[in-house]
């Protein structure tokens, strides 16, 4: 699981992972030992198992591995674990772990050896301190629920250790996905002497977490067992990377030192490529949108700018059905609606009227959206329409997108929409006005028109300014102002996180319309990416200003009812139950994504890449992967990376390697 923000405009898309090595030394001088870029948001934890935000696992699935990895091609490979094997039905998994992989400390010293017991003490440390990611595991593993509410104790937890090298877990059924969860950072180890040795409230058994300081924000808060530790940290600044050369794959691992700068606070939106033009980064995006750098770019490197491939992240823009908050959490003085209290009392109304949700959803853009940054010529290259990645999965030998689509025209309304990547499938004012007719006679004189919606921006931001201008001007163009008014509250950069990214729960998510979350998956079934919307623990529930089932109410469960979650959890739970046959599994999911769409709750609108691209990097050998860590791309992965000293990829250069990469060359 991951919470997911487009921080950079141009995301740099890098795929692959070289199988040859080197020692670690350069080949010859075209190659350099360093690799420099920018990372746009500080971290909020190094507690990688506690942690559920791309942001800070952008920056740590350098430093450390779990049970397994992926290759270039997105296949499981070993990581900590050299094999790993099933039972007949899948209800149990043994890893046989790596002999002589260290741990060591942010200086490179070597620590211990990764043991089993570092992966029970990682998963009794997530089930203490209450990972924000446990729903991920909870149901999966045998007991862990249960220890969690405190009904049993630790020894009875489906997770062992028949020796030194080995870890089994118990599932509560059969999990034939499990293998790939294990790439995700709840399941990674922790060394339990070094876990202690960091408060008294770190011992297992006895959490504290305000005397533990395991994970605390500074390089040396965790130890690390992968290609990088993580060397210097300092807030709104830089991160430093220095090569781990104890780490039990350091021949794959060709970039010595790698220095990310803070940029969150710049207001140039076309910062990264004059870094790039100054020498201070080796890859950028170009923001064609703007003609001065397209025609600069176009003048200066016409010979290797190439478009970025498309990833298995879907952002999209939501709807608040039961907004309480009107500002900021954390401070009230920022962010404060200007609404009066009947306007957020009409706009409540109208927001759990199903019609008028499908007229606001109708009438935003992606294209609008996508062109701020990418101009109207490569605007549609983004974007996507729905929520599961078209391919991500085959069901009898079709796409999944395809199975999706089928269900999708069985509901009325919907009998020709085209939920392929690369066009707007959702945009269609002249639905958007007939929802809105017919909105507006169910809702009677029950409101008084227009309804505002608030909606947020970053103020120093050109590029998160216009963007949220071009819908507003979508939206009432096709809904008419006199009728649905879109209000942008302008806050400071950490205001904008505090109103939405950072809220834990929907009582904290302070705006009607969210432009915008977003989600990649984290391991290799549908289940992935639409468990985060069901209606009990769904870990972006948030966004849609629901509450989770443990601190829910009366009012929250009966939205949860009126807006369709409710009969979304049954359908997911229907197919989830369905472990003997994936054909039929994932139809059971597509049934429920179409579903979930026709409730016009949260609105696909994009993916990461399609953007114009420059860089340095040999193209194709950066790691990569289509789920877990490794589909993080805020910042990419340095493991297999080589970076030219003086040369940047060329266009043709970068086909022919994406060629063939497709071919599993």
């Amino acid at each position: 699981m991951k919470k997911l923000l487009a921080l950079l405009m141009a995301l740099l898309v890098l795929v692959g992972c070289t199988n040859g090595g080197n020692g670690g030394n350069n080949e010859t001088s075209e190659y350099k030992d360093t690799f420099n870029y920018v990372y746009t948001a500080d971290l909020s934890t190094f507690d990688y198992i506690y942690n559920n935000r791309s942001t800070n696992g952008d920056i740590y699935n350098n430093g450390v591995e779990g049970l397994l990895t992926q290759d270039k091609y997105g296949n499981l490979a070993p990581g900590m674990a050299e094999s790993w094997d099933q039972n007949e039905d899948a209800t149990e998994w043994t890893f046989h772990l790596r002999k002589g992989a260290q741990w060591v400390t942010n200086n490179g010293e070597v620590y211990d050896e990764v043991k089993a017991e570092d992966f029970v003490t990682g998963l009794r440390h997530a089930a203490e301190f209450q990972s924000l990611t446990l729903w991920l595991v909870g149901d999966v593993i045998e007991g862990l629920n249960d220890y969690i509410a405190g009904t049993i104790t630790w020894d009875q937890v489906g997770i062992s250790t028949p020796d030194d090298y080995t870890v089994v877990y118990k599932m509560t059924g059969p999990t034939p996905y499990f293998p790939s969860m294990t790439t995700y950072s709840i399941l990674f180890p922790v060394n339990a002497e070094f876990l202690e040795s960091k408060g008294d409230g770190c011992k297992l058994g006895a959490p504290n977490a305000e005397a533990c300081t395991f994970g605390a924000l500074a390089a040396d808060g965790i130890l690390y067992n992968s290609a990088y530790v993580i060397s210097n940290y300092t807030s709104k600044s830089v991160i430093e990377f220095t090569k781990n050369d104890n780490y039990w794959d350091a021949e794959n691992v060709f970039i010595k030192n790698v220095k990310l700068t803070y940029t969150a606070e710049n207001d140039d939106p076309d910062y990264l490529y004059k870094m790039f033009k100054n020498g201070e980064v080796d890859a950028t995006g170009v923001r064609v949108a703007n003609p001065e750098i397209k025609a600069d770019a176009e003048a200066n490197y016409g010979e290797n700018m190439f478009i970025s491939d498309t990833g298995t992240t879907c952002y999209w823009a939501a709807l608040n059905v039961n907004r309480r908050q009107y500002s900021s959490f954390s401070d009230p003085s920022k962010a404060v609606s200007v609404k009066t209290e009947e306007q957020k009392a009409d706009t409540r109304t109208a927001l759990l009227n199903l019609n008028f949700r499908k007229a606001v959803m109708s009438a935003f853009s992606s294209h609008a959206y996508e062109a701020v940054t990418l101009g109207e010529e490569l605007a549609d290259g983004p974007i996507r329409n729905t929520i599961v990645a078209p391919t991500f999965c085959k069901i009898n030998g079709a796409n999944y997108i395809d199975v999706l689509t089928e269900k999708l025209h069985t509901y009325e309304g919907y009998e020709d929409v085209n939920l392929a990547d690369g066009q707007d499938a959702w945009y269609n004012p002249e639905k958007a006005a007939a929802y809105l007719a017919a909105a507006k006679e169910e809702l009677g004189d029950t409101v008084t028109w227009p309804i505002h919606l608030d909606t947020l921006a970053v103020e120093t931001s050109e590029t998160w300014v216009n963007r949220n201008l071009a819908e507003k001007a979508a939206i009432e163009e096709a809904l008419g102002a006199e009728n649905v008014v879109i209000d942008i509250n302008l806050v400071d950069v950490d205001t904008y996180y505090d109103c939405w990214y950072y809220a834990d729960e929907g009582y904290q998510t302070n705006c009607d319309l969210l432009f915008y979350g977003g989600w990649g998956p984290d391991y290799e079934d549908p289940r992935t990416y639409l468990n985060i919307f069901l209606p009990d623990n769904g870990d972006m529930l948030q966004n849609l200003g629901i509450d989770k089932i443990a601190i829910s109410d009366e009012e929250n469960e009966r939205i949860k009812e009126l807006v369709g979650l409710s009969e979304f959890d049954a359908m997911c739970k229907e197919a989830d139950a369905i472990v003997d046959n994936n054909d039929e599994r994932f139809t059971k999911y597509a049934e429920a994504e179409a579903y979930f769409l026709t409730k016009a709750l949260v609105r696909p609108v994009s993916t990461s890449g399609a953007g114009v691209n420059i860089s340095k990097i040999v193209p194709y050998t950066a790691c990569h992967g289509n789920y877990g860590w490794a589909s993080y791309n805020n910042v990419p992965i340095f493991k297999g990376m080589k970076v030219y000293n003086e040369k940047i990829q060329t266009t043709a250069e970068h086909e022919a390697a994406k060629a063939a990469w497709m071919k599993g060359e």
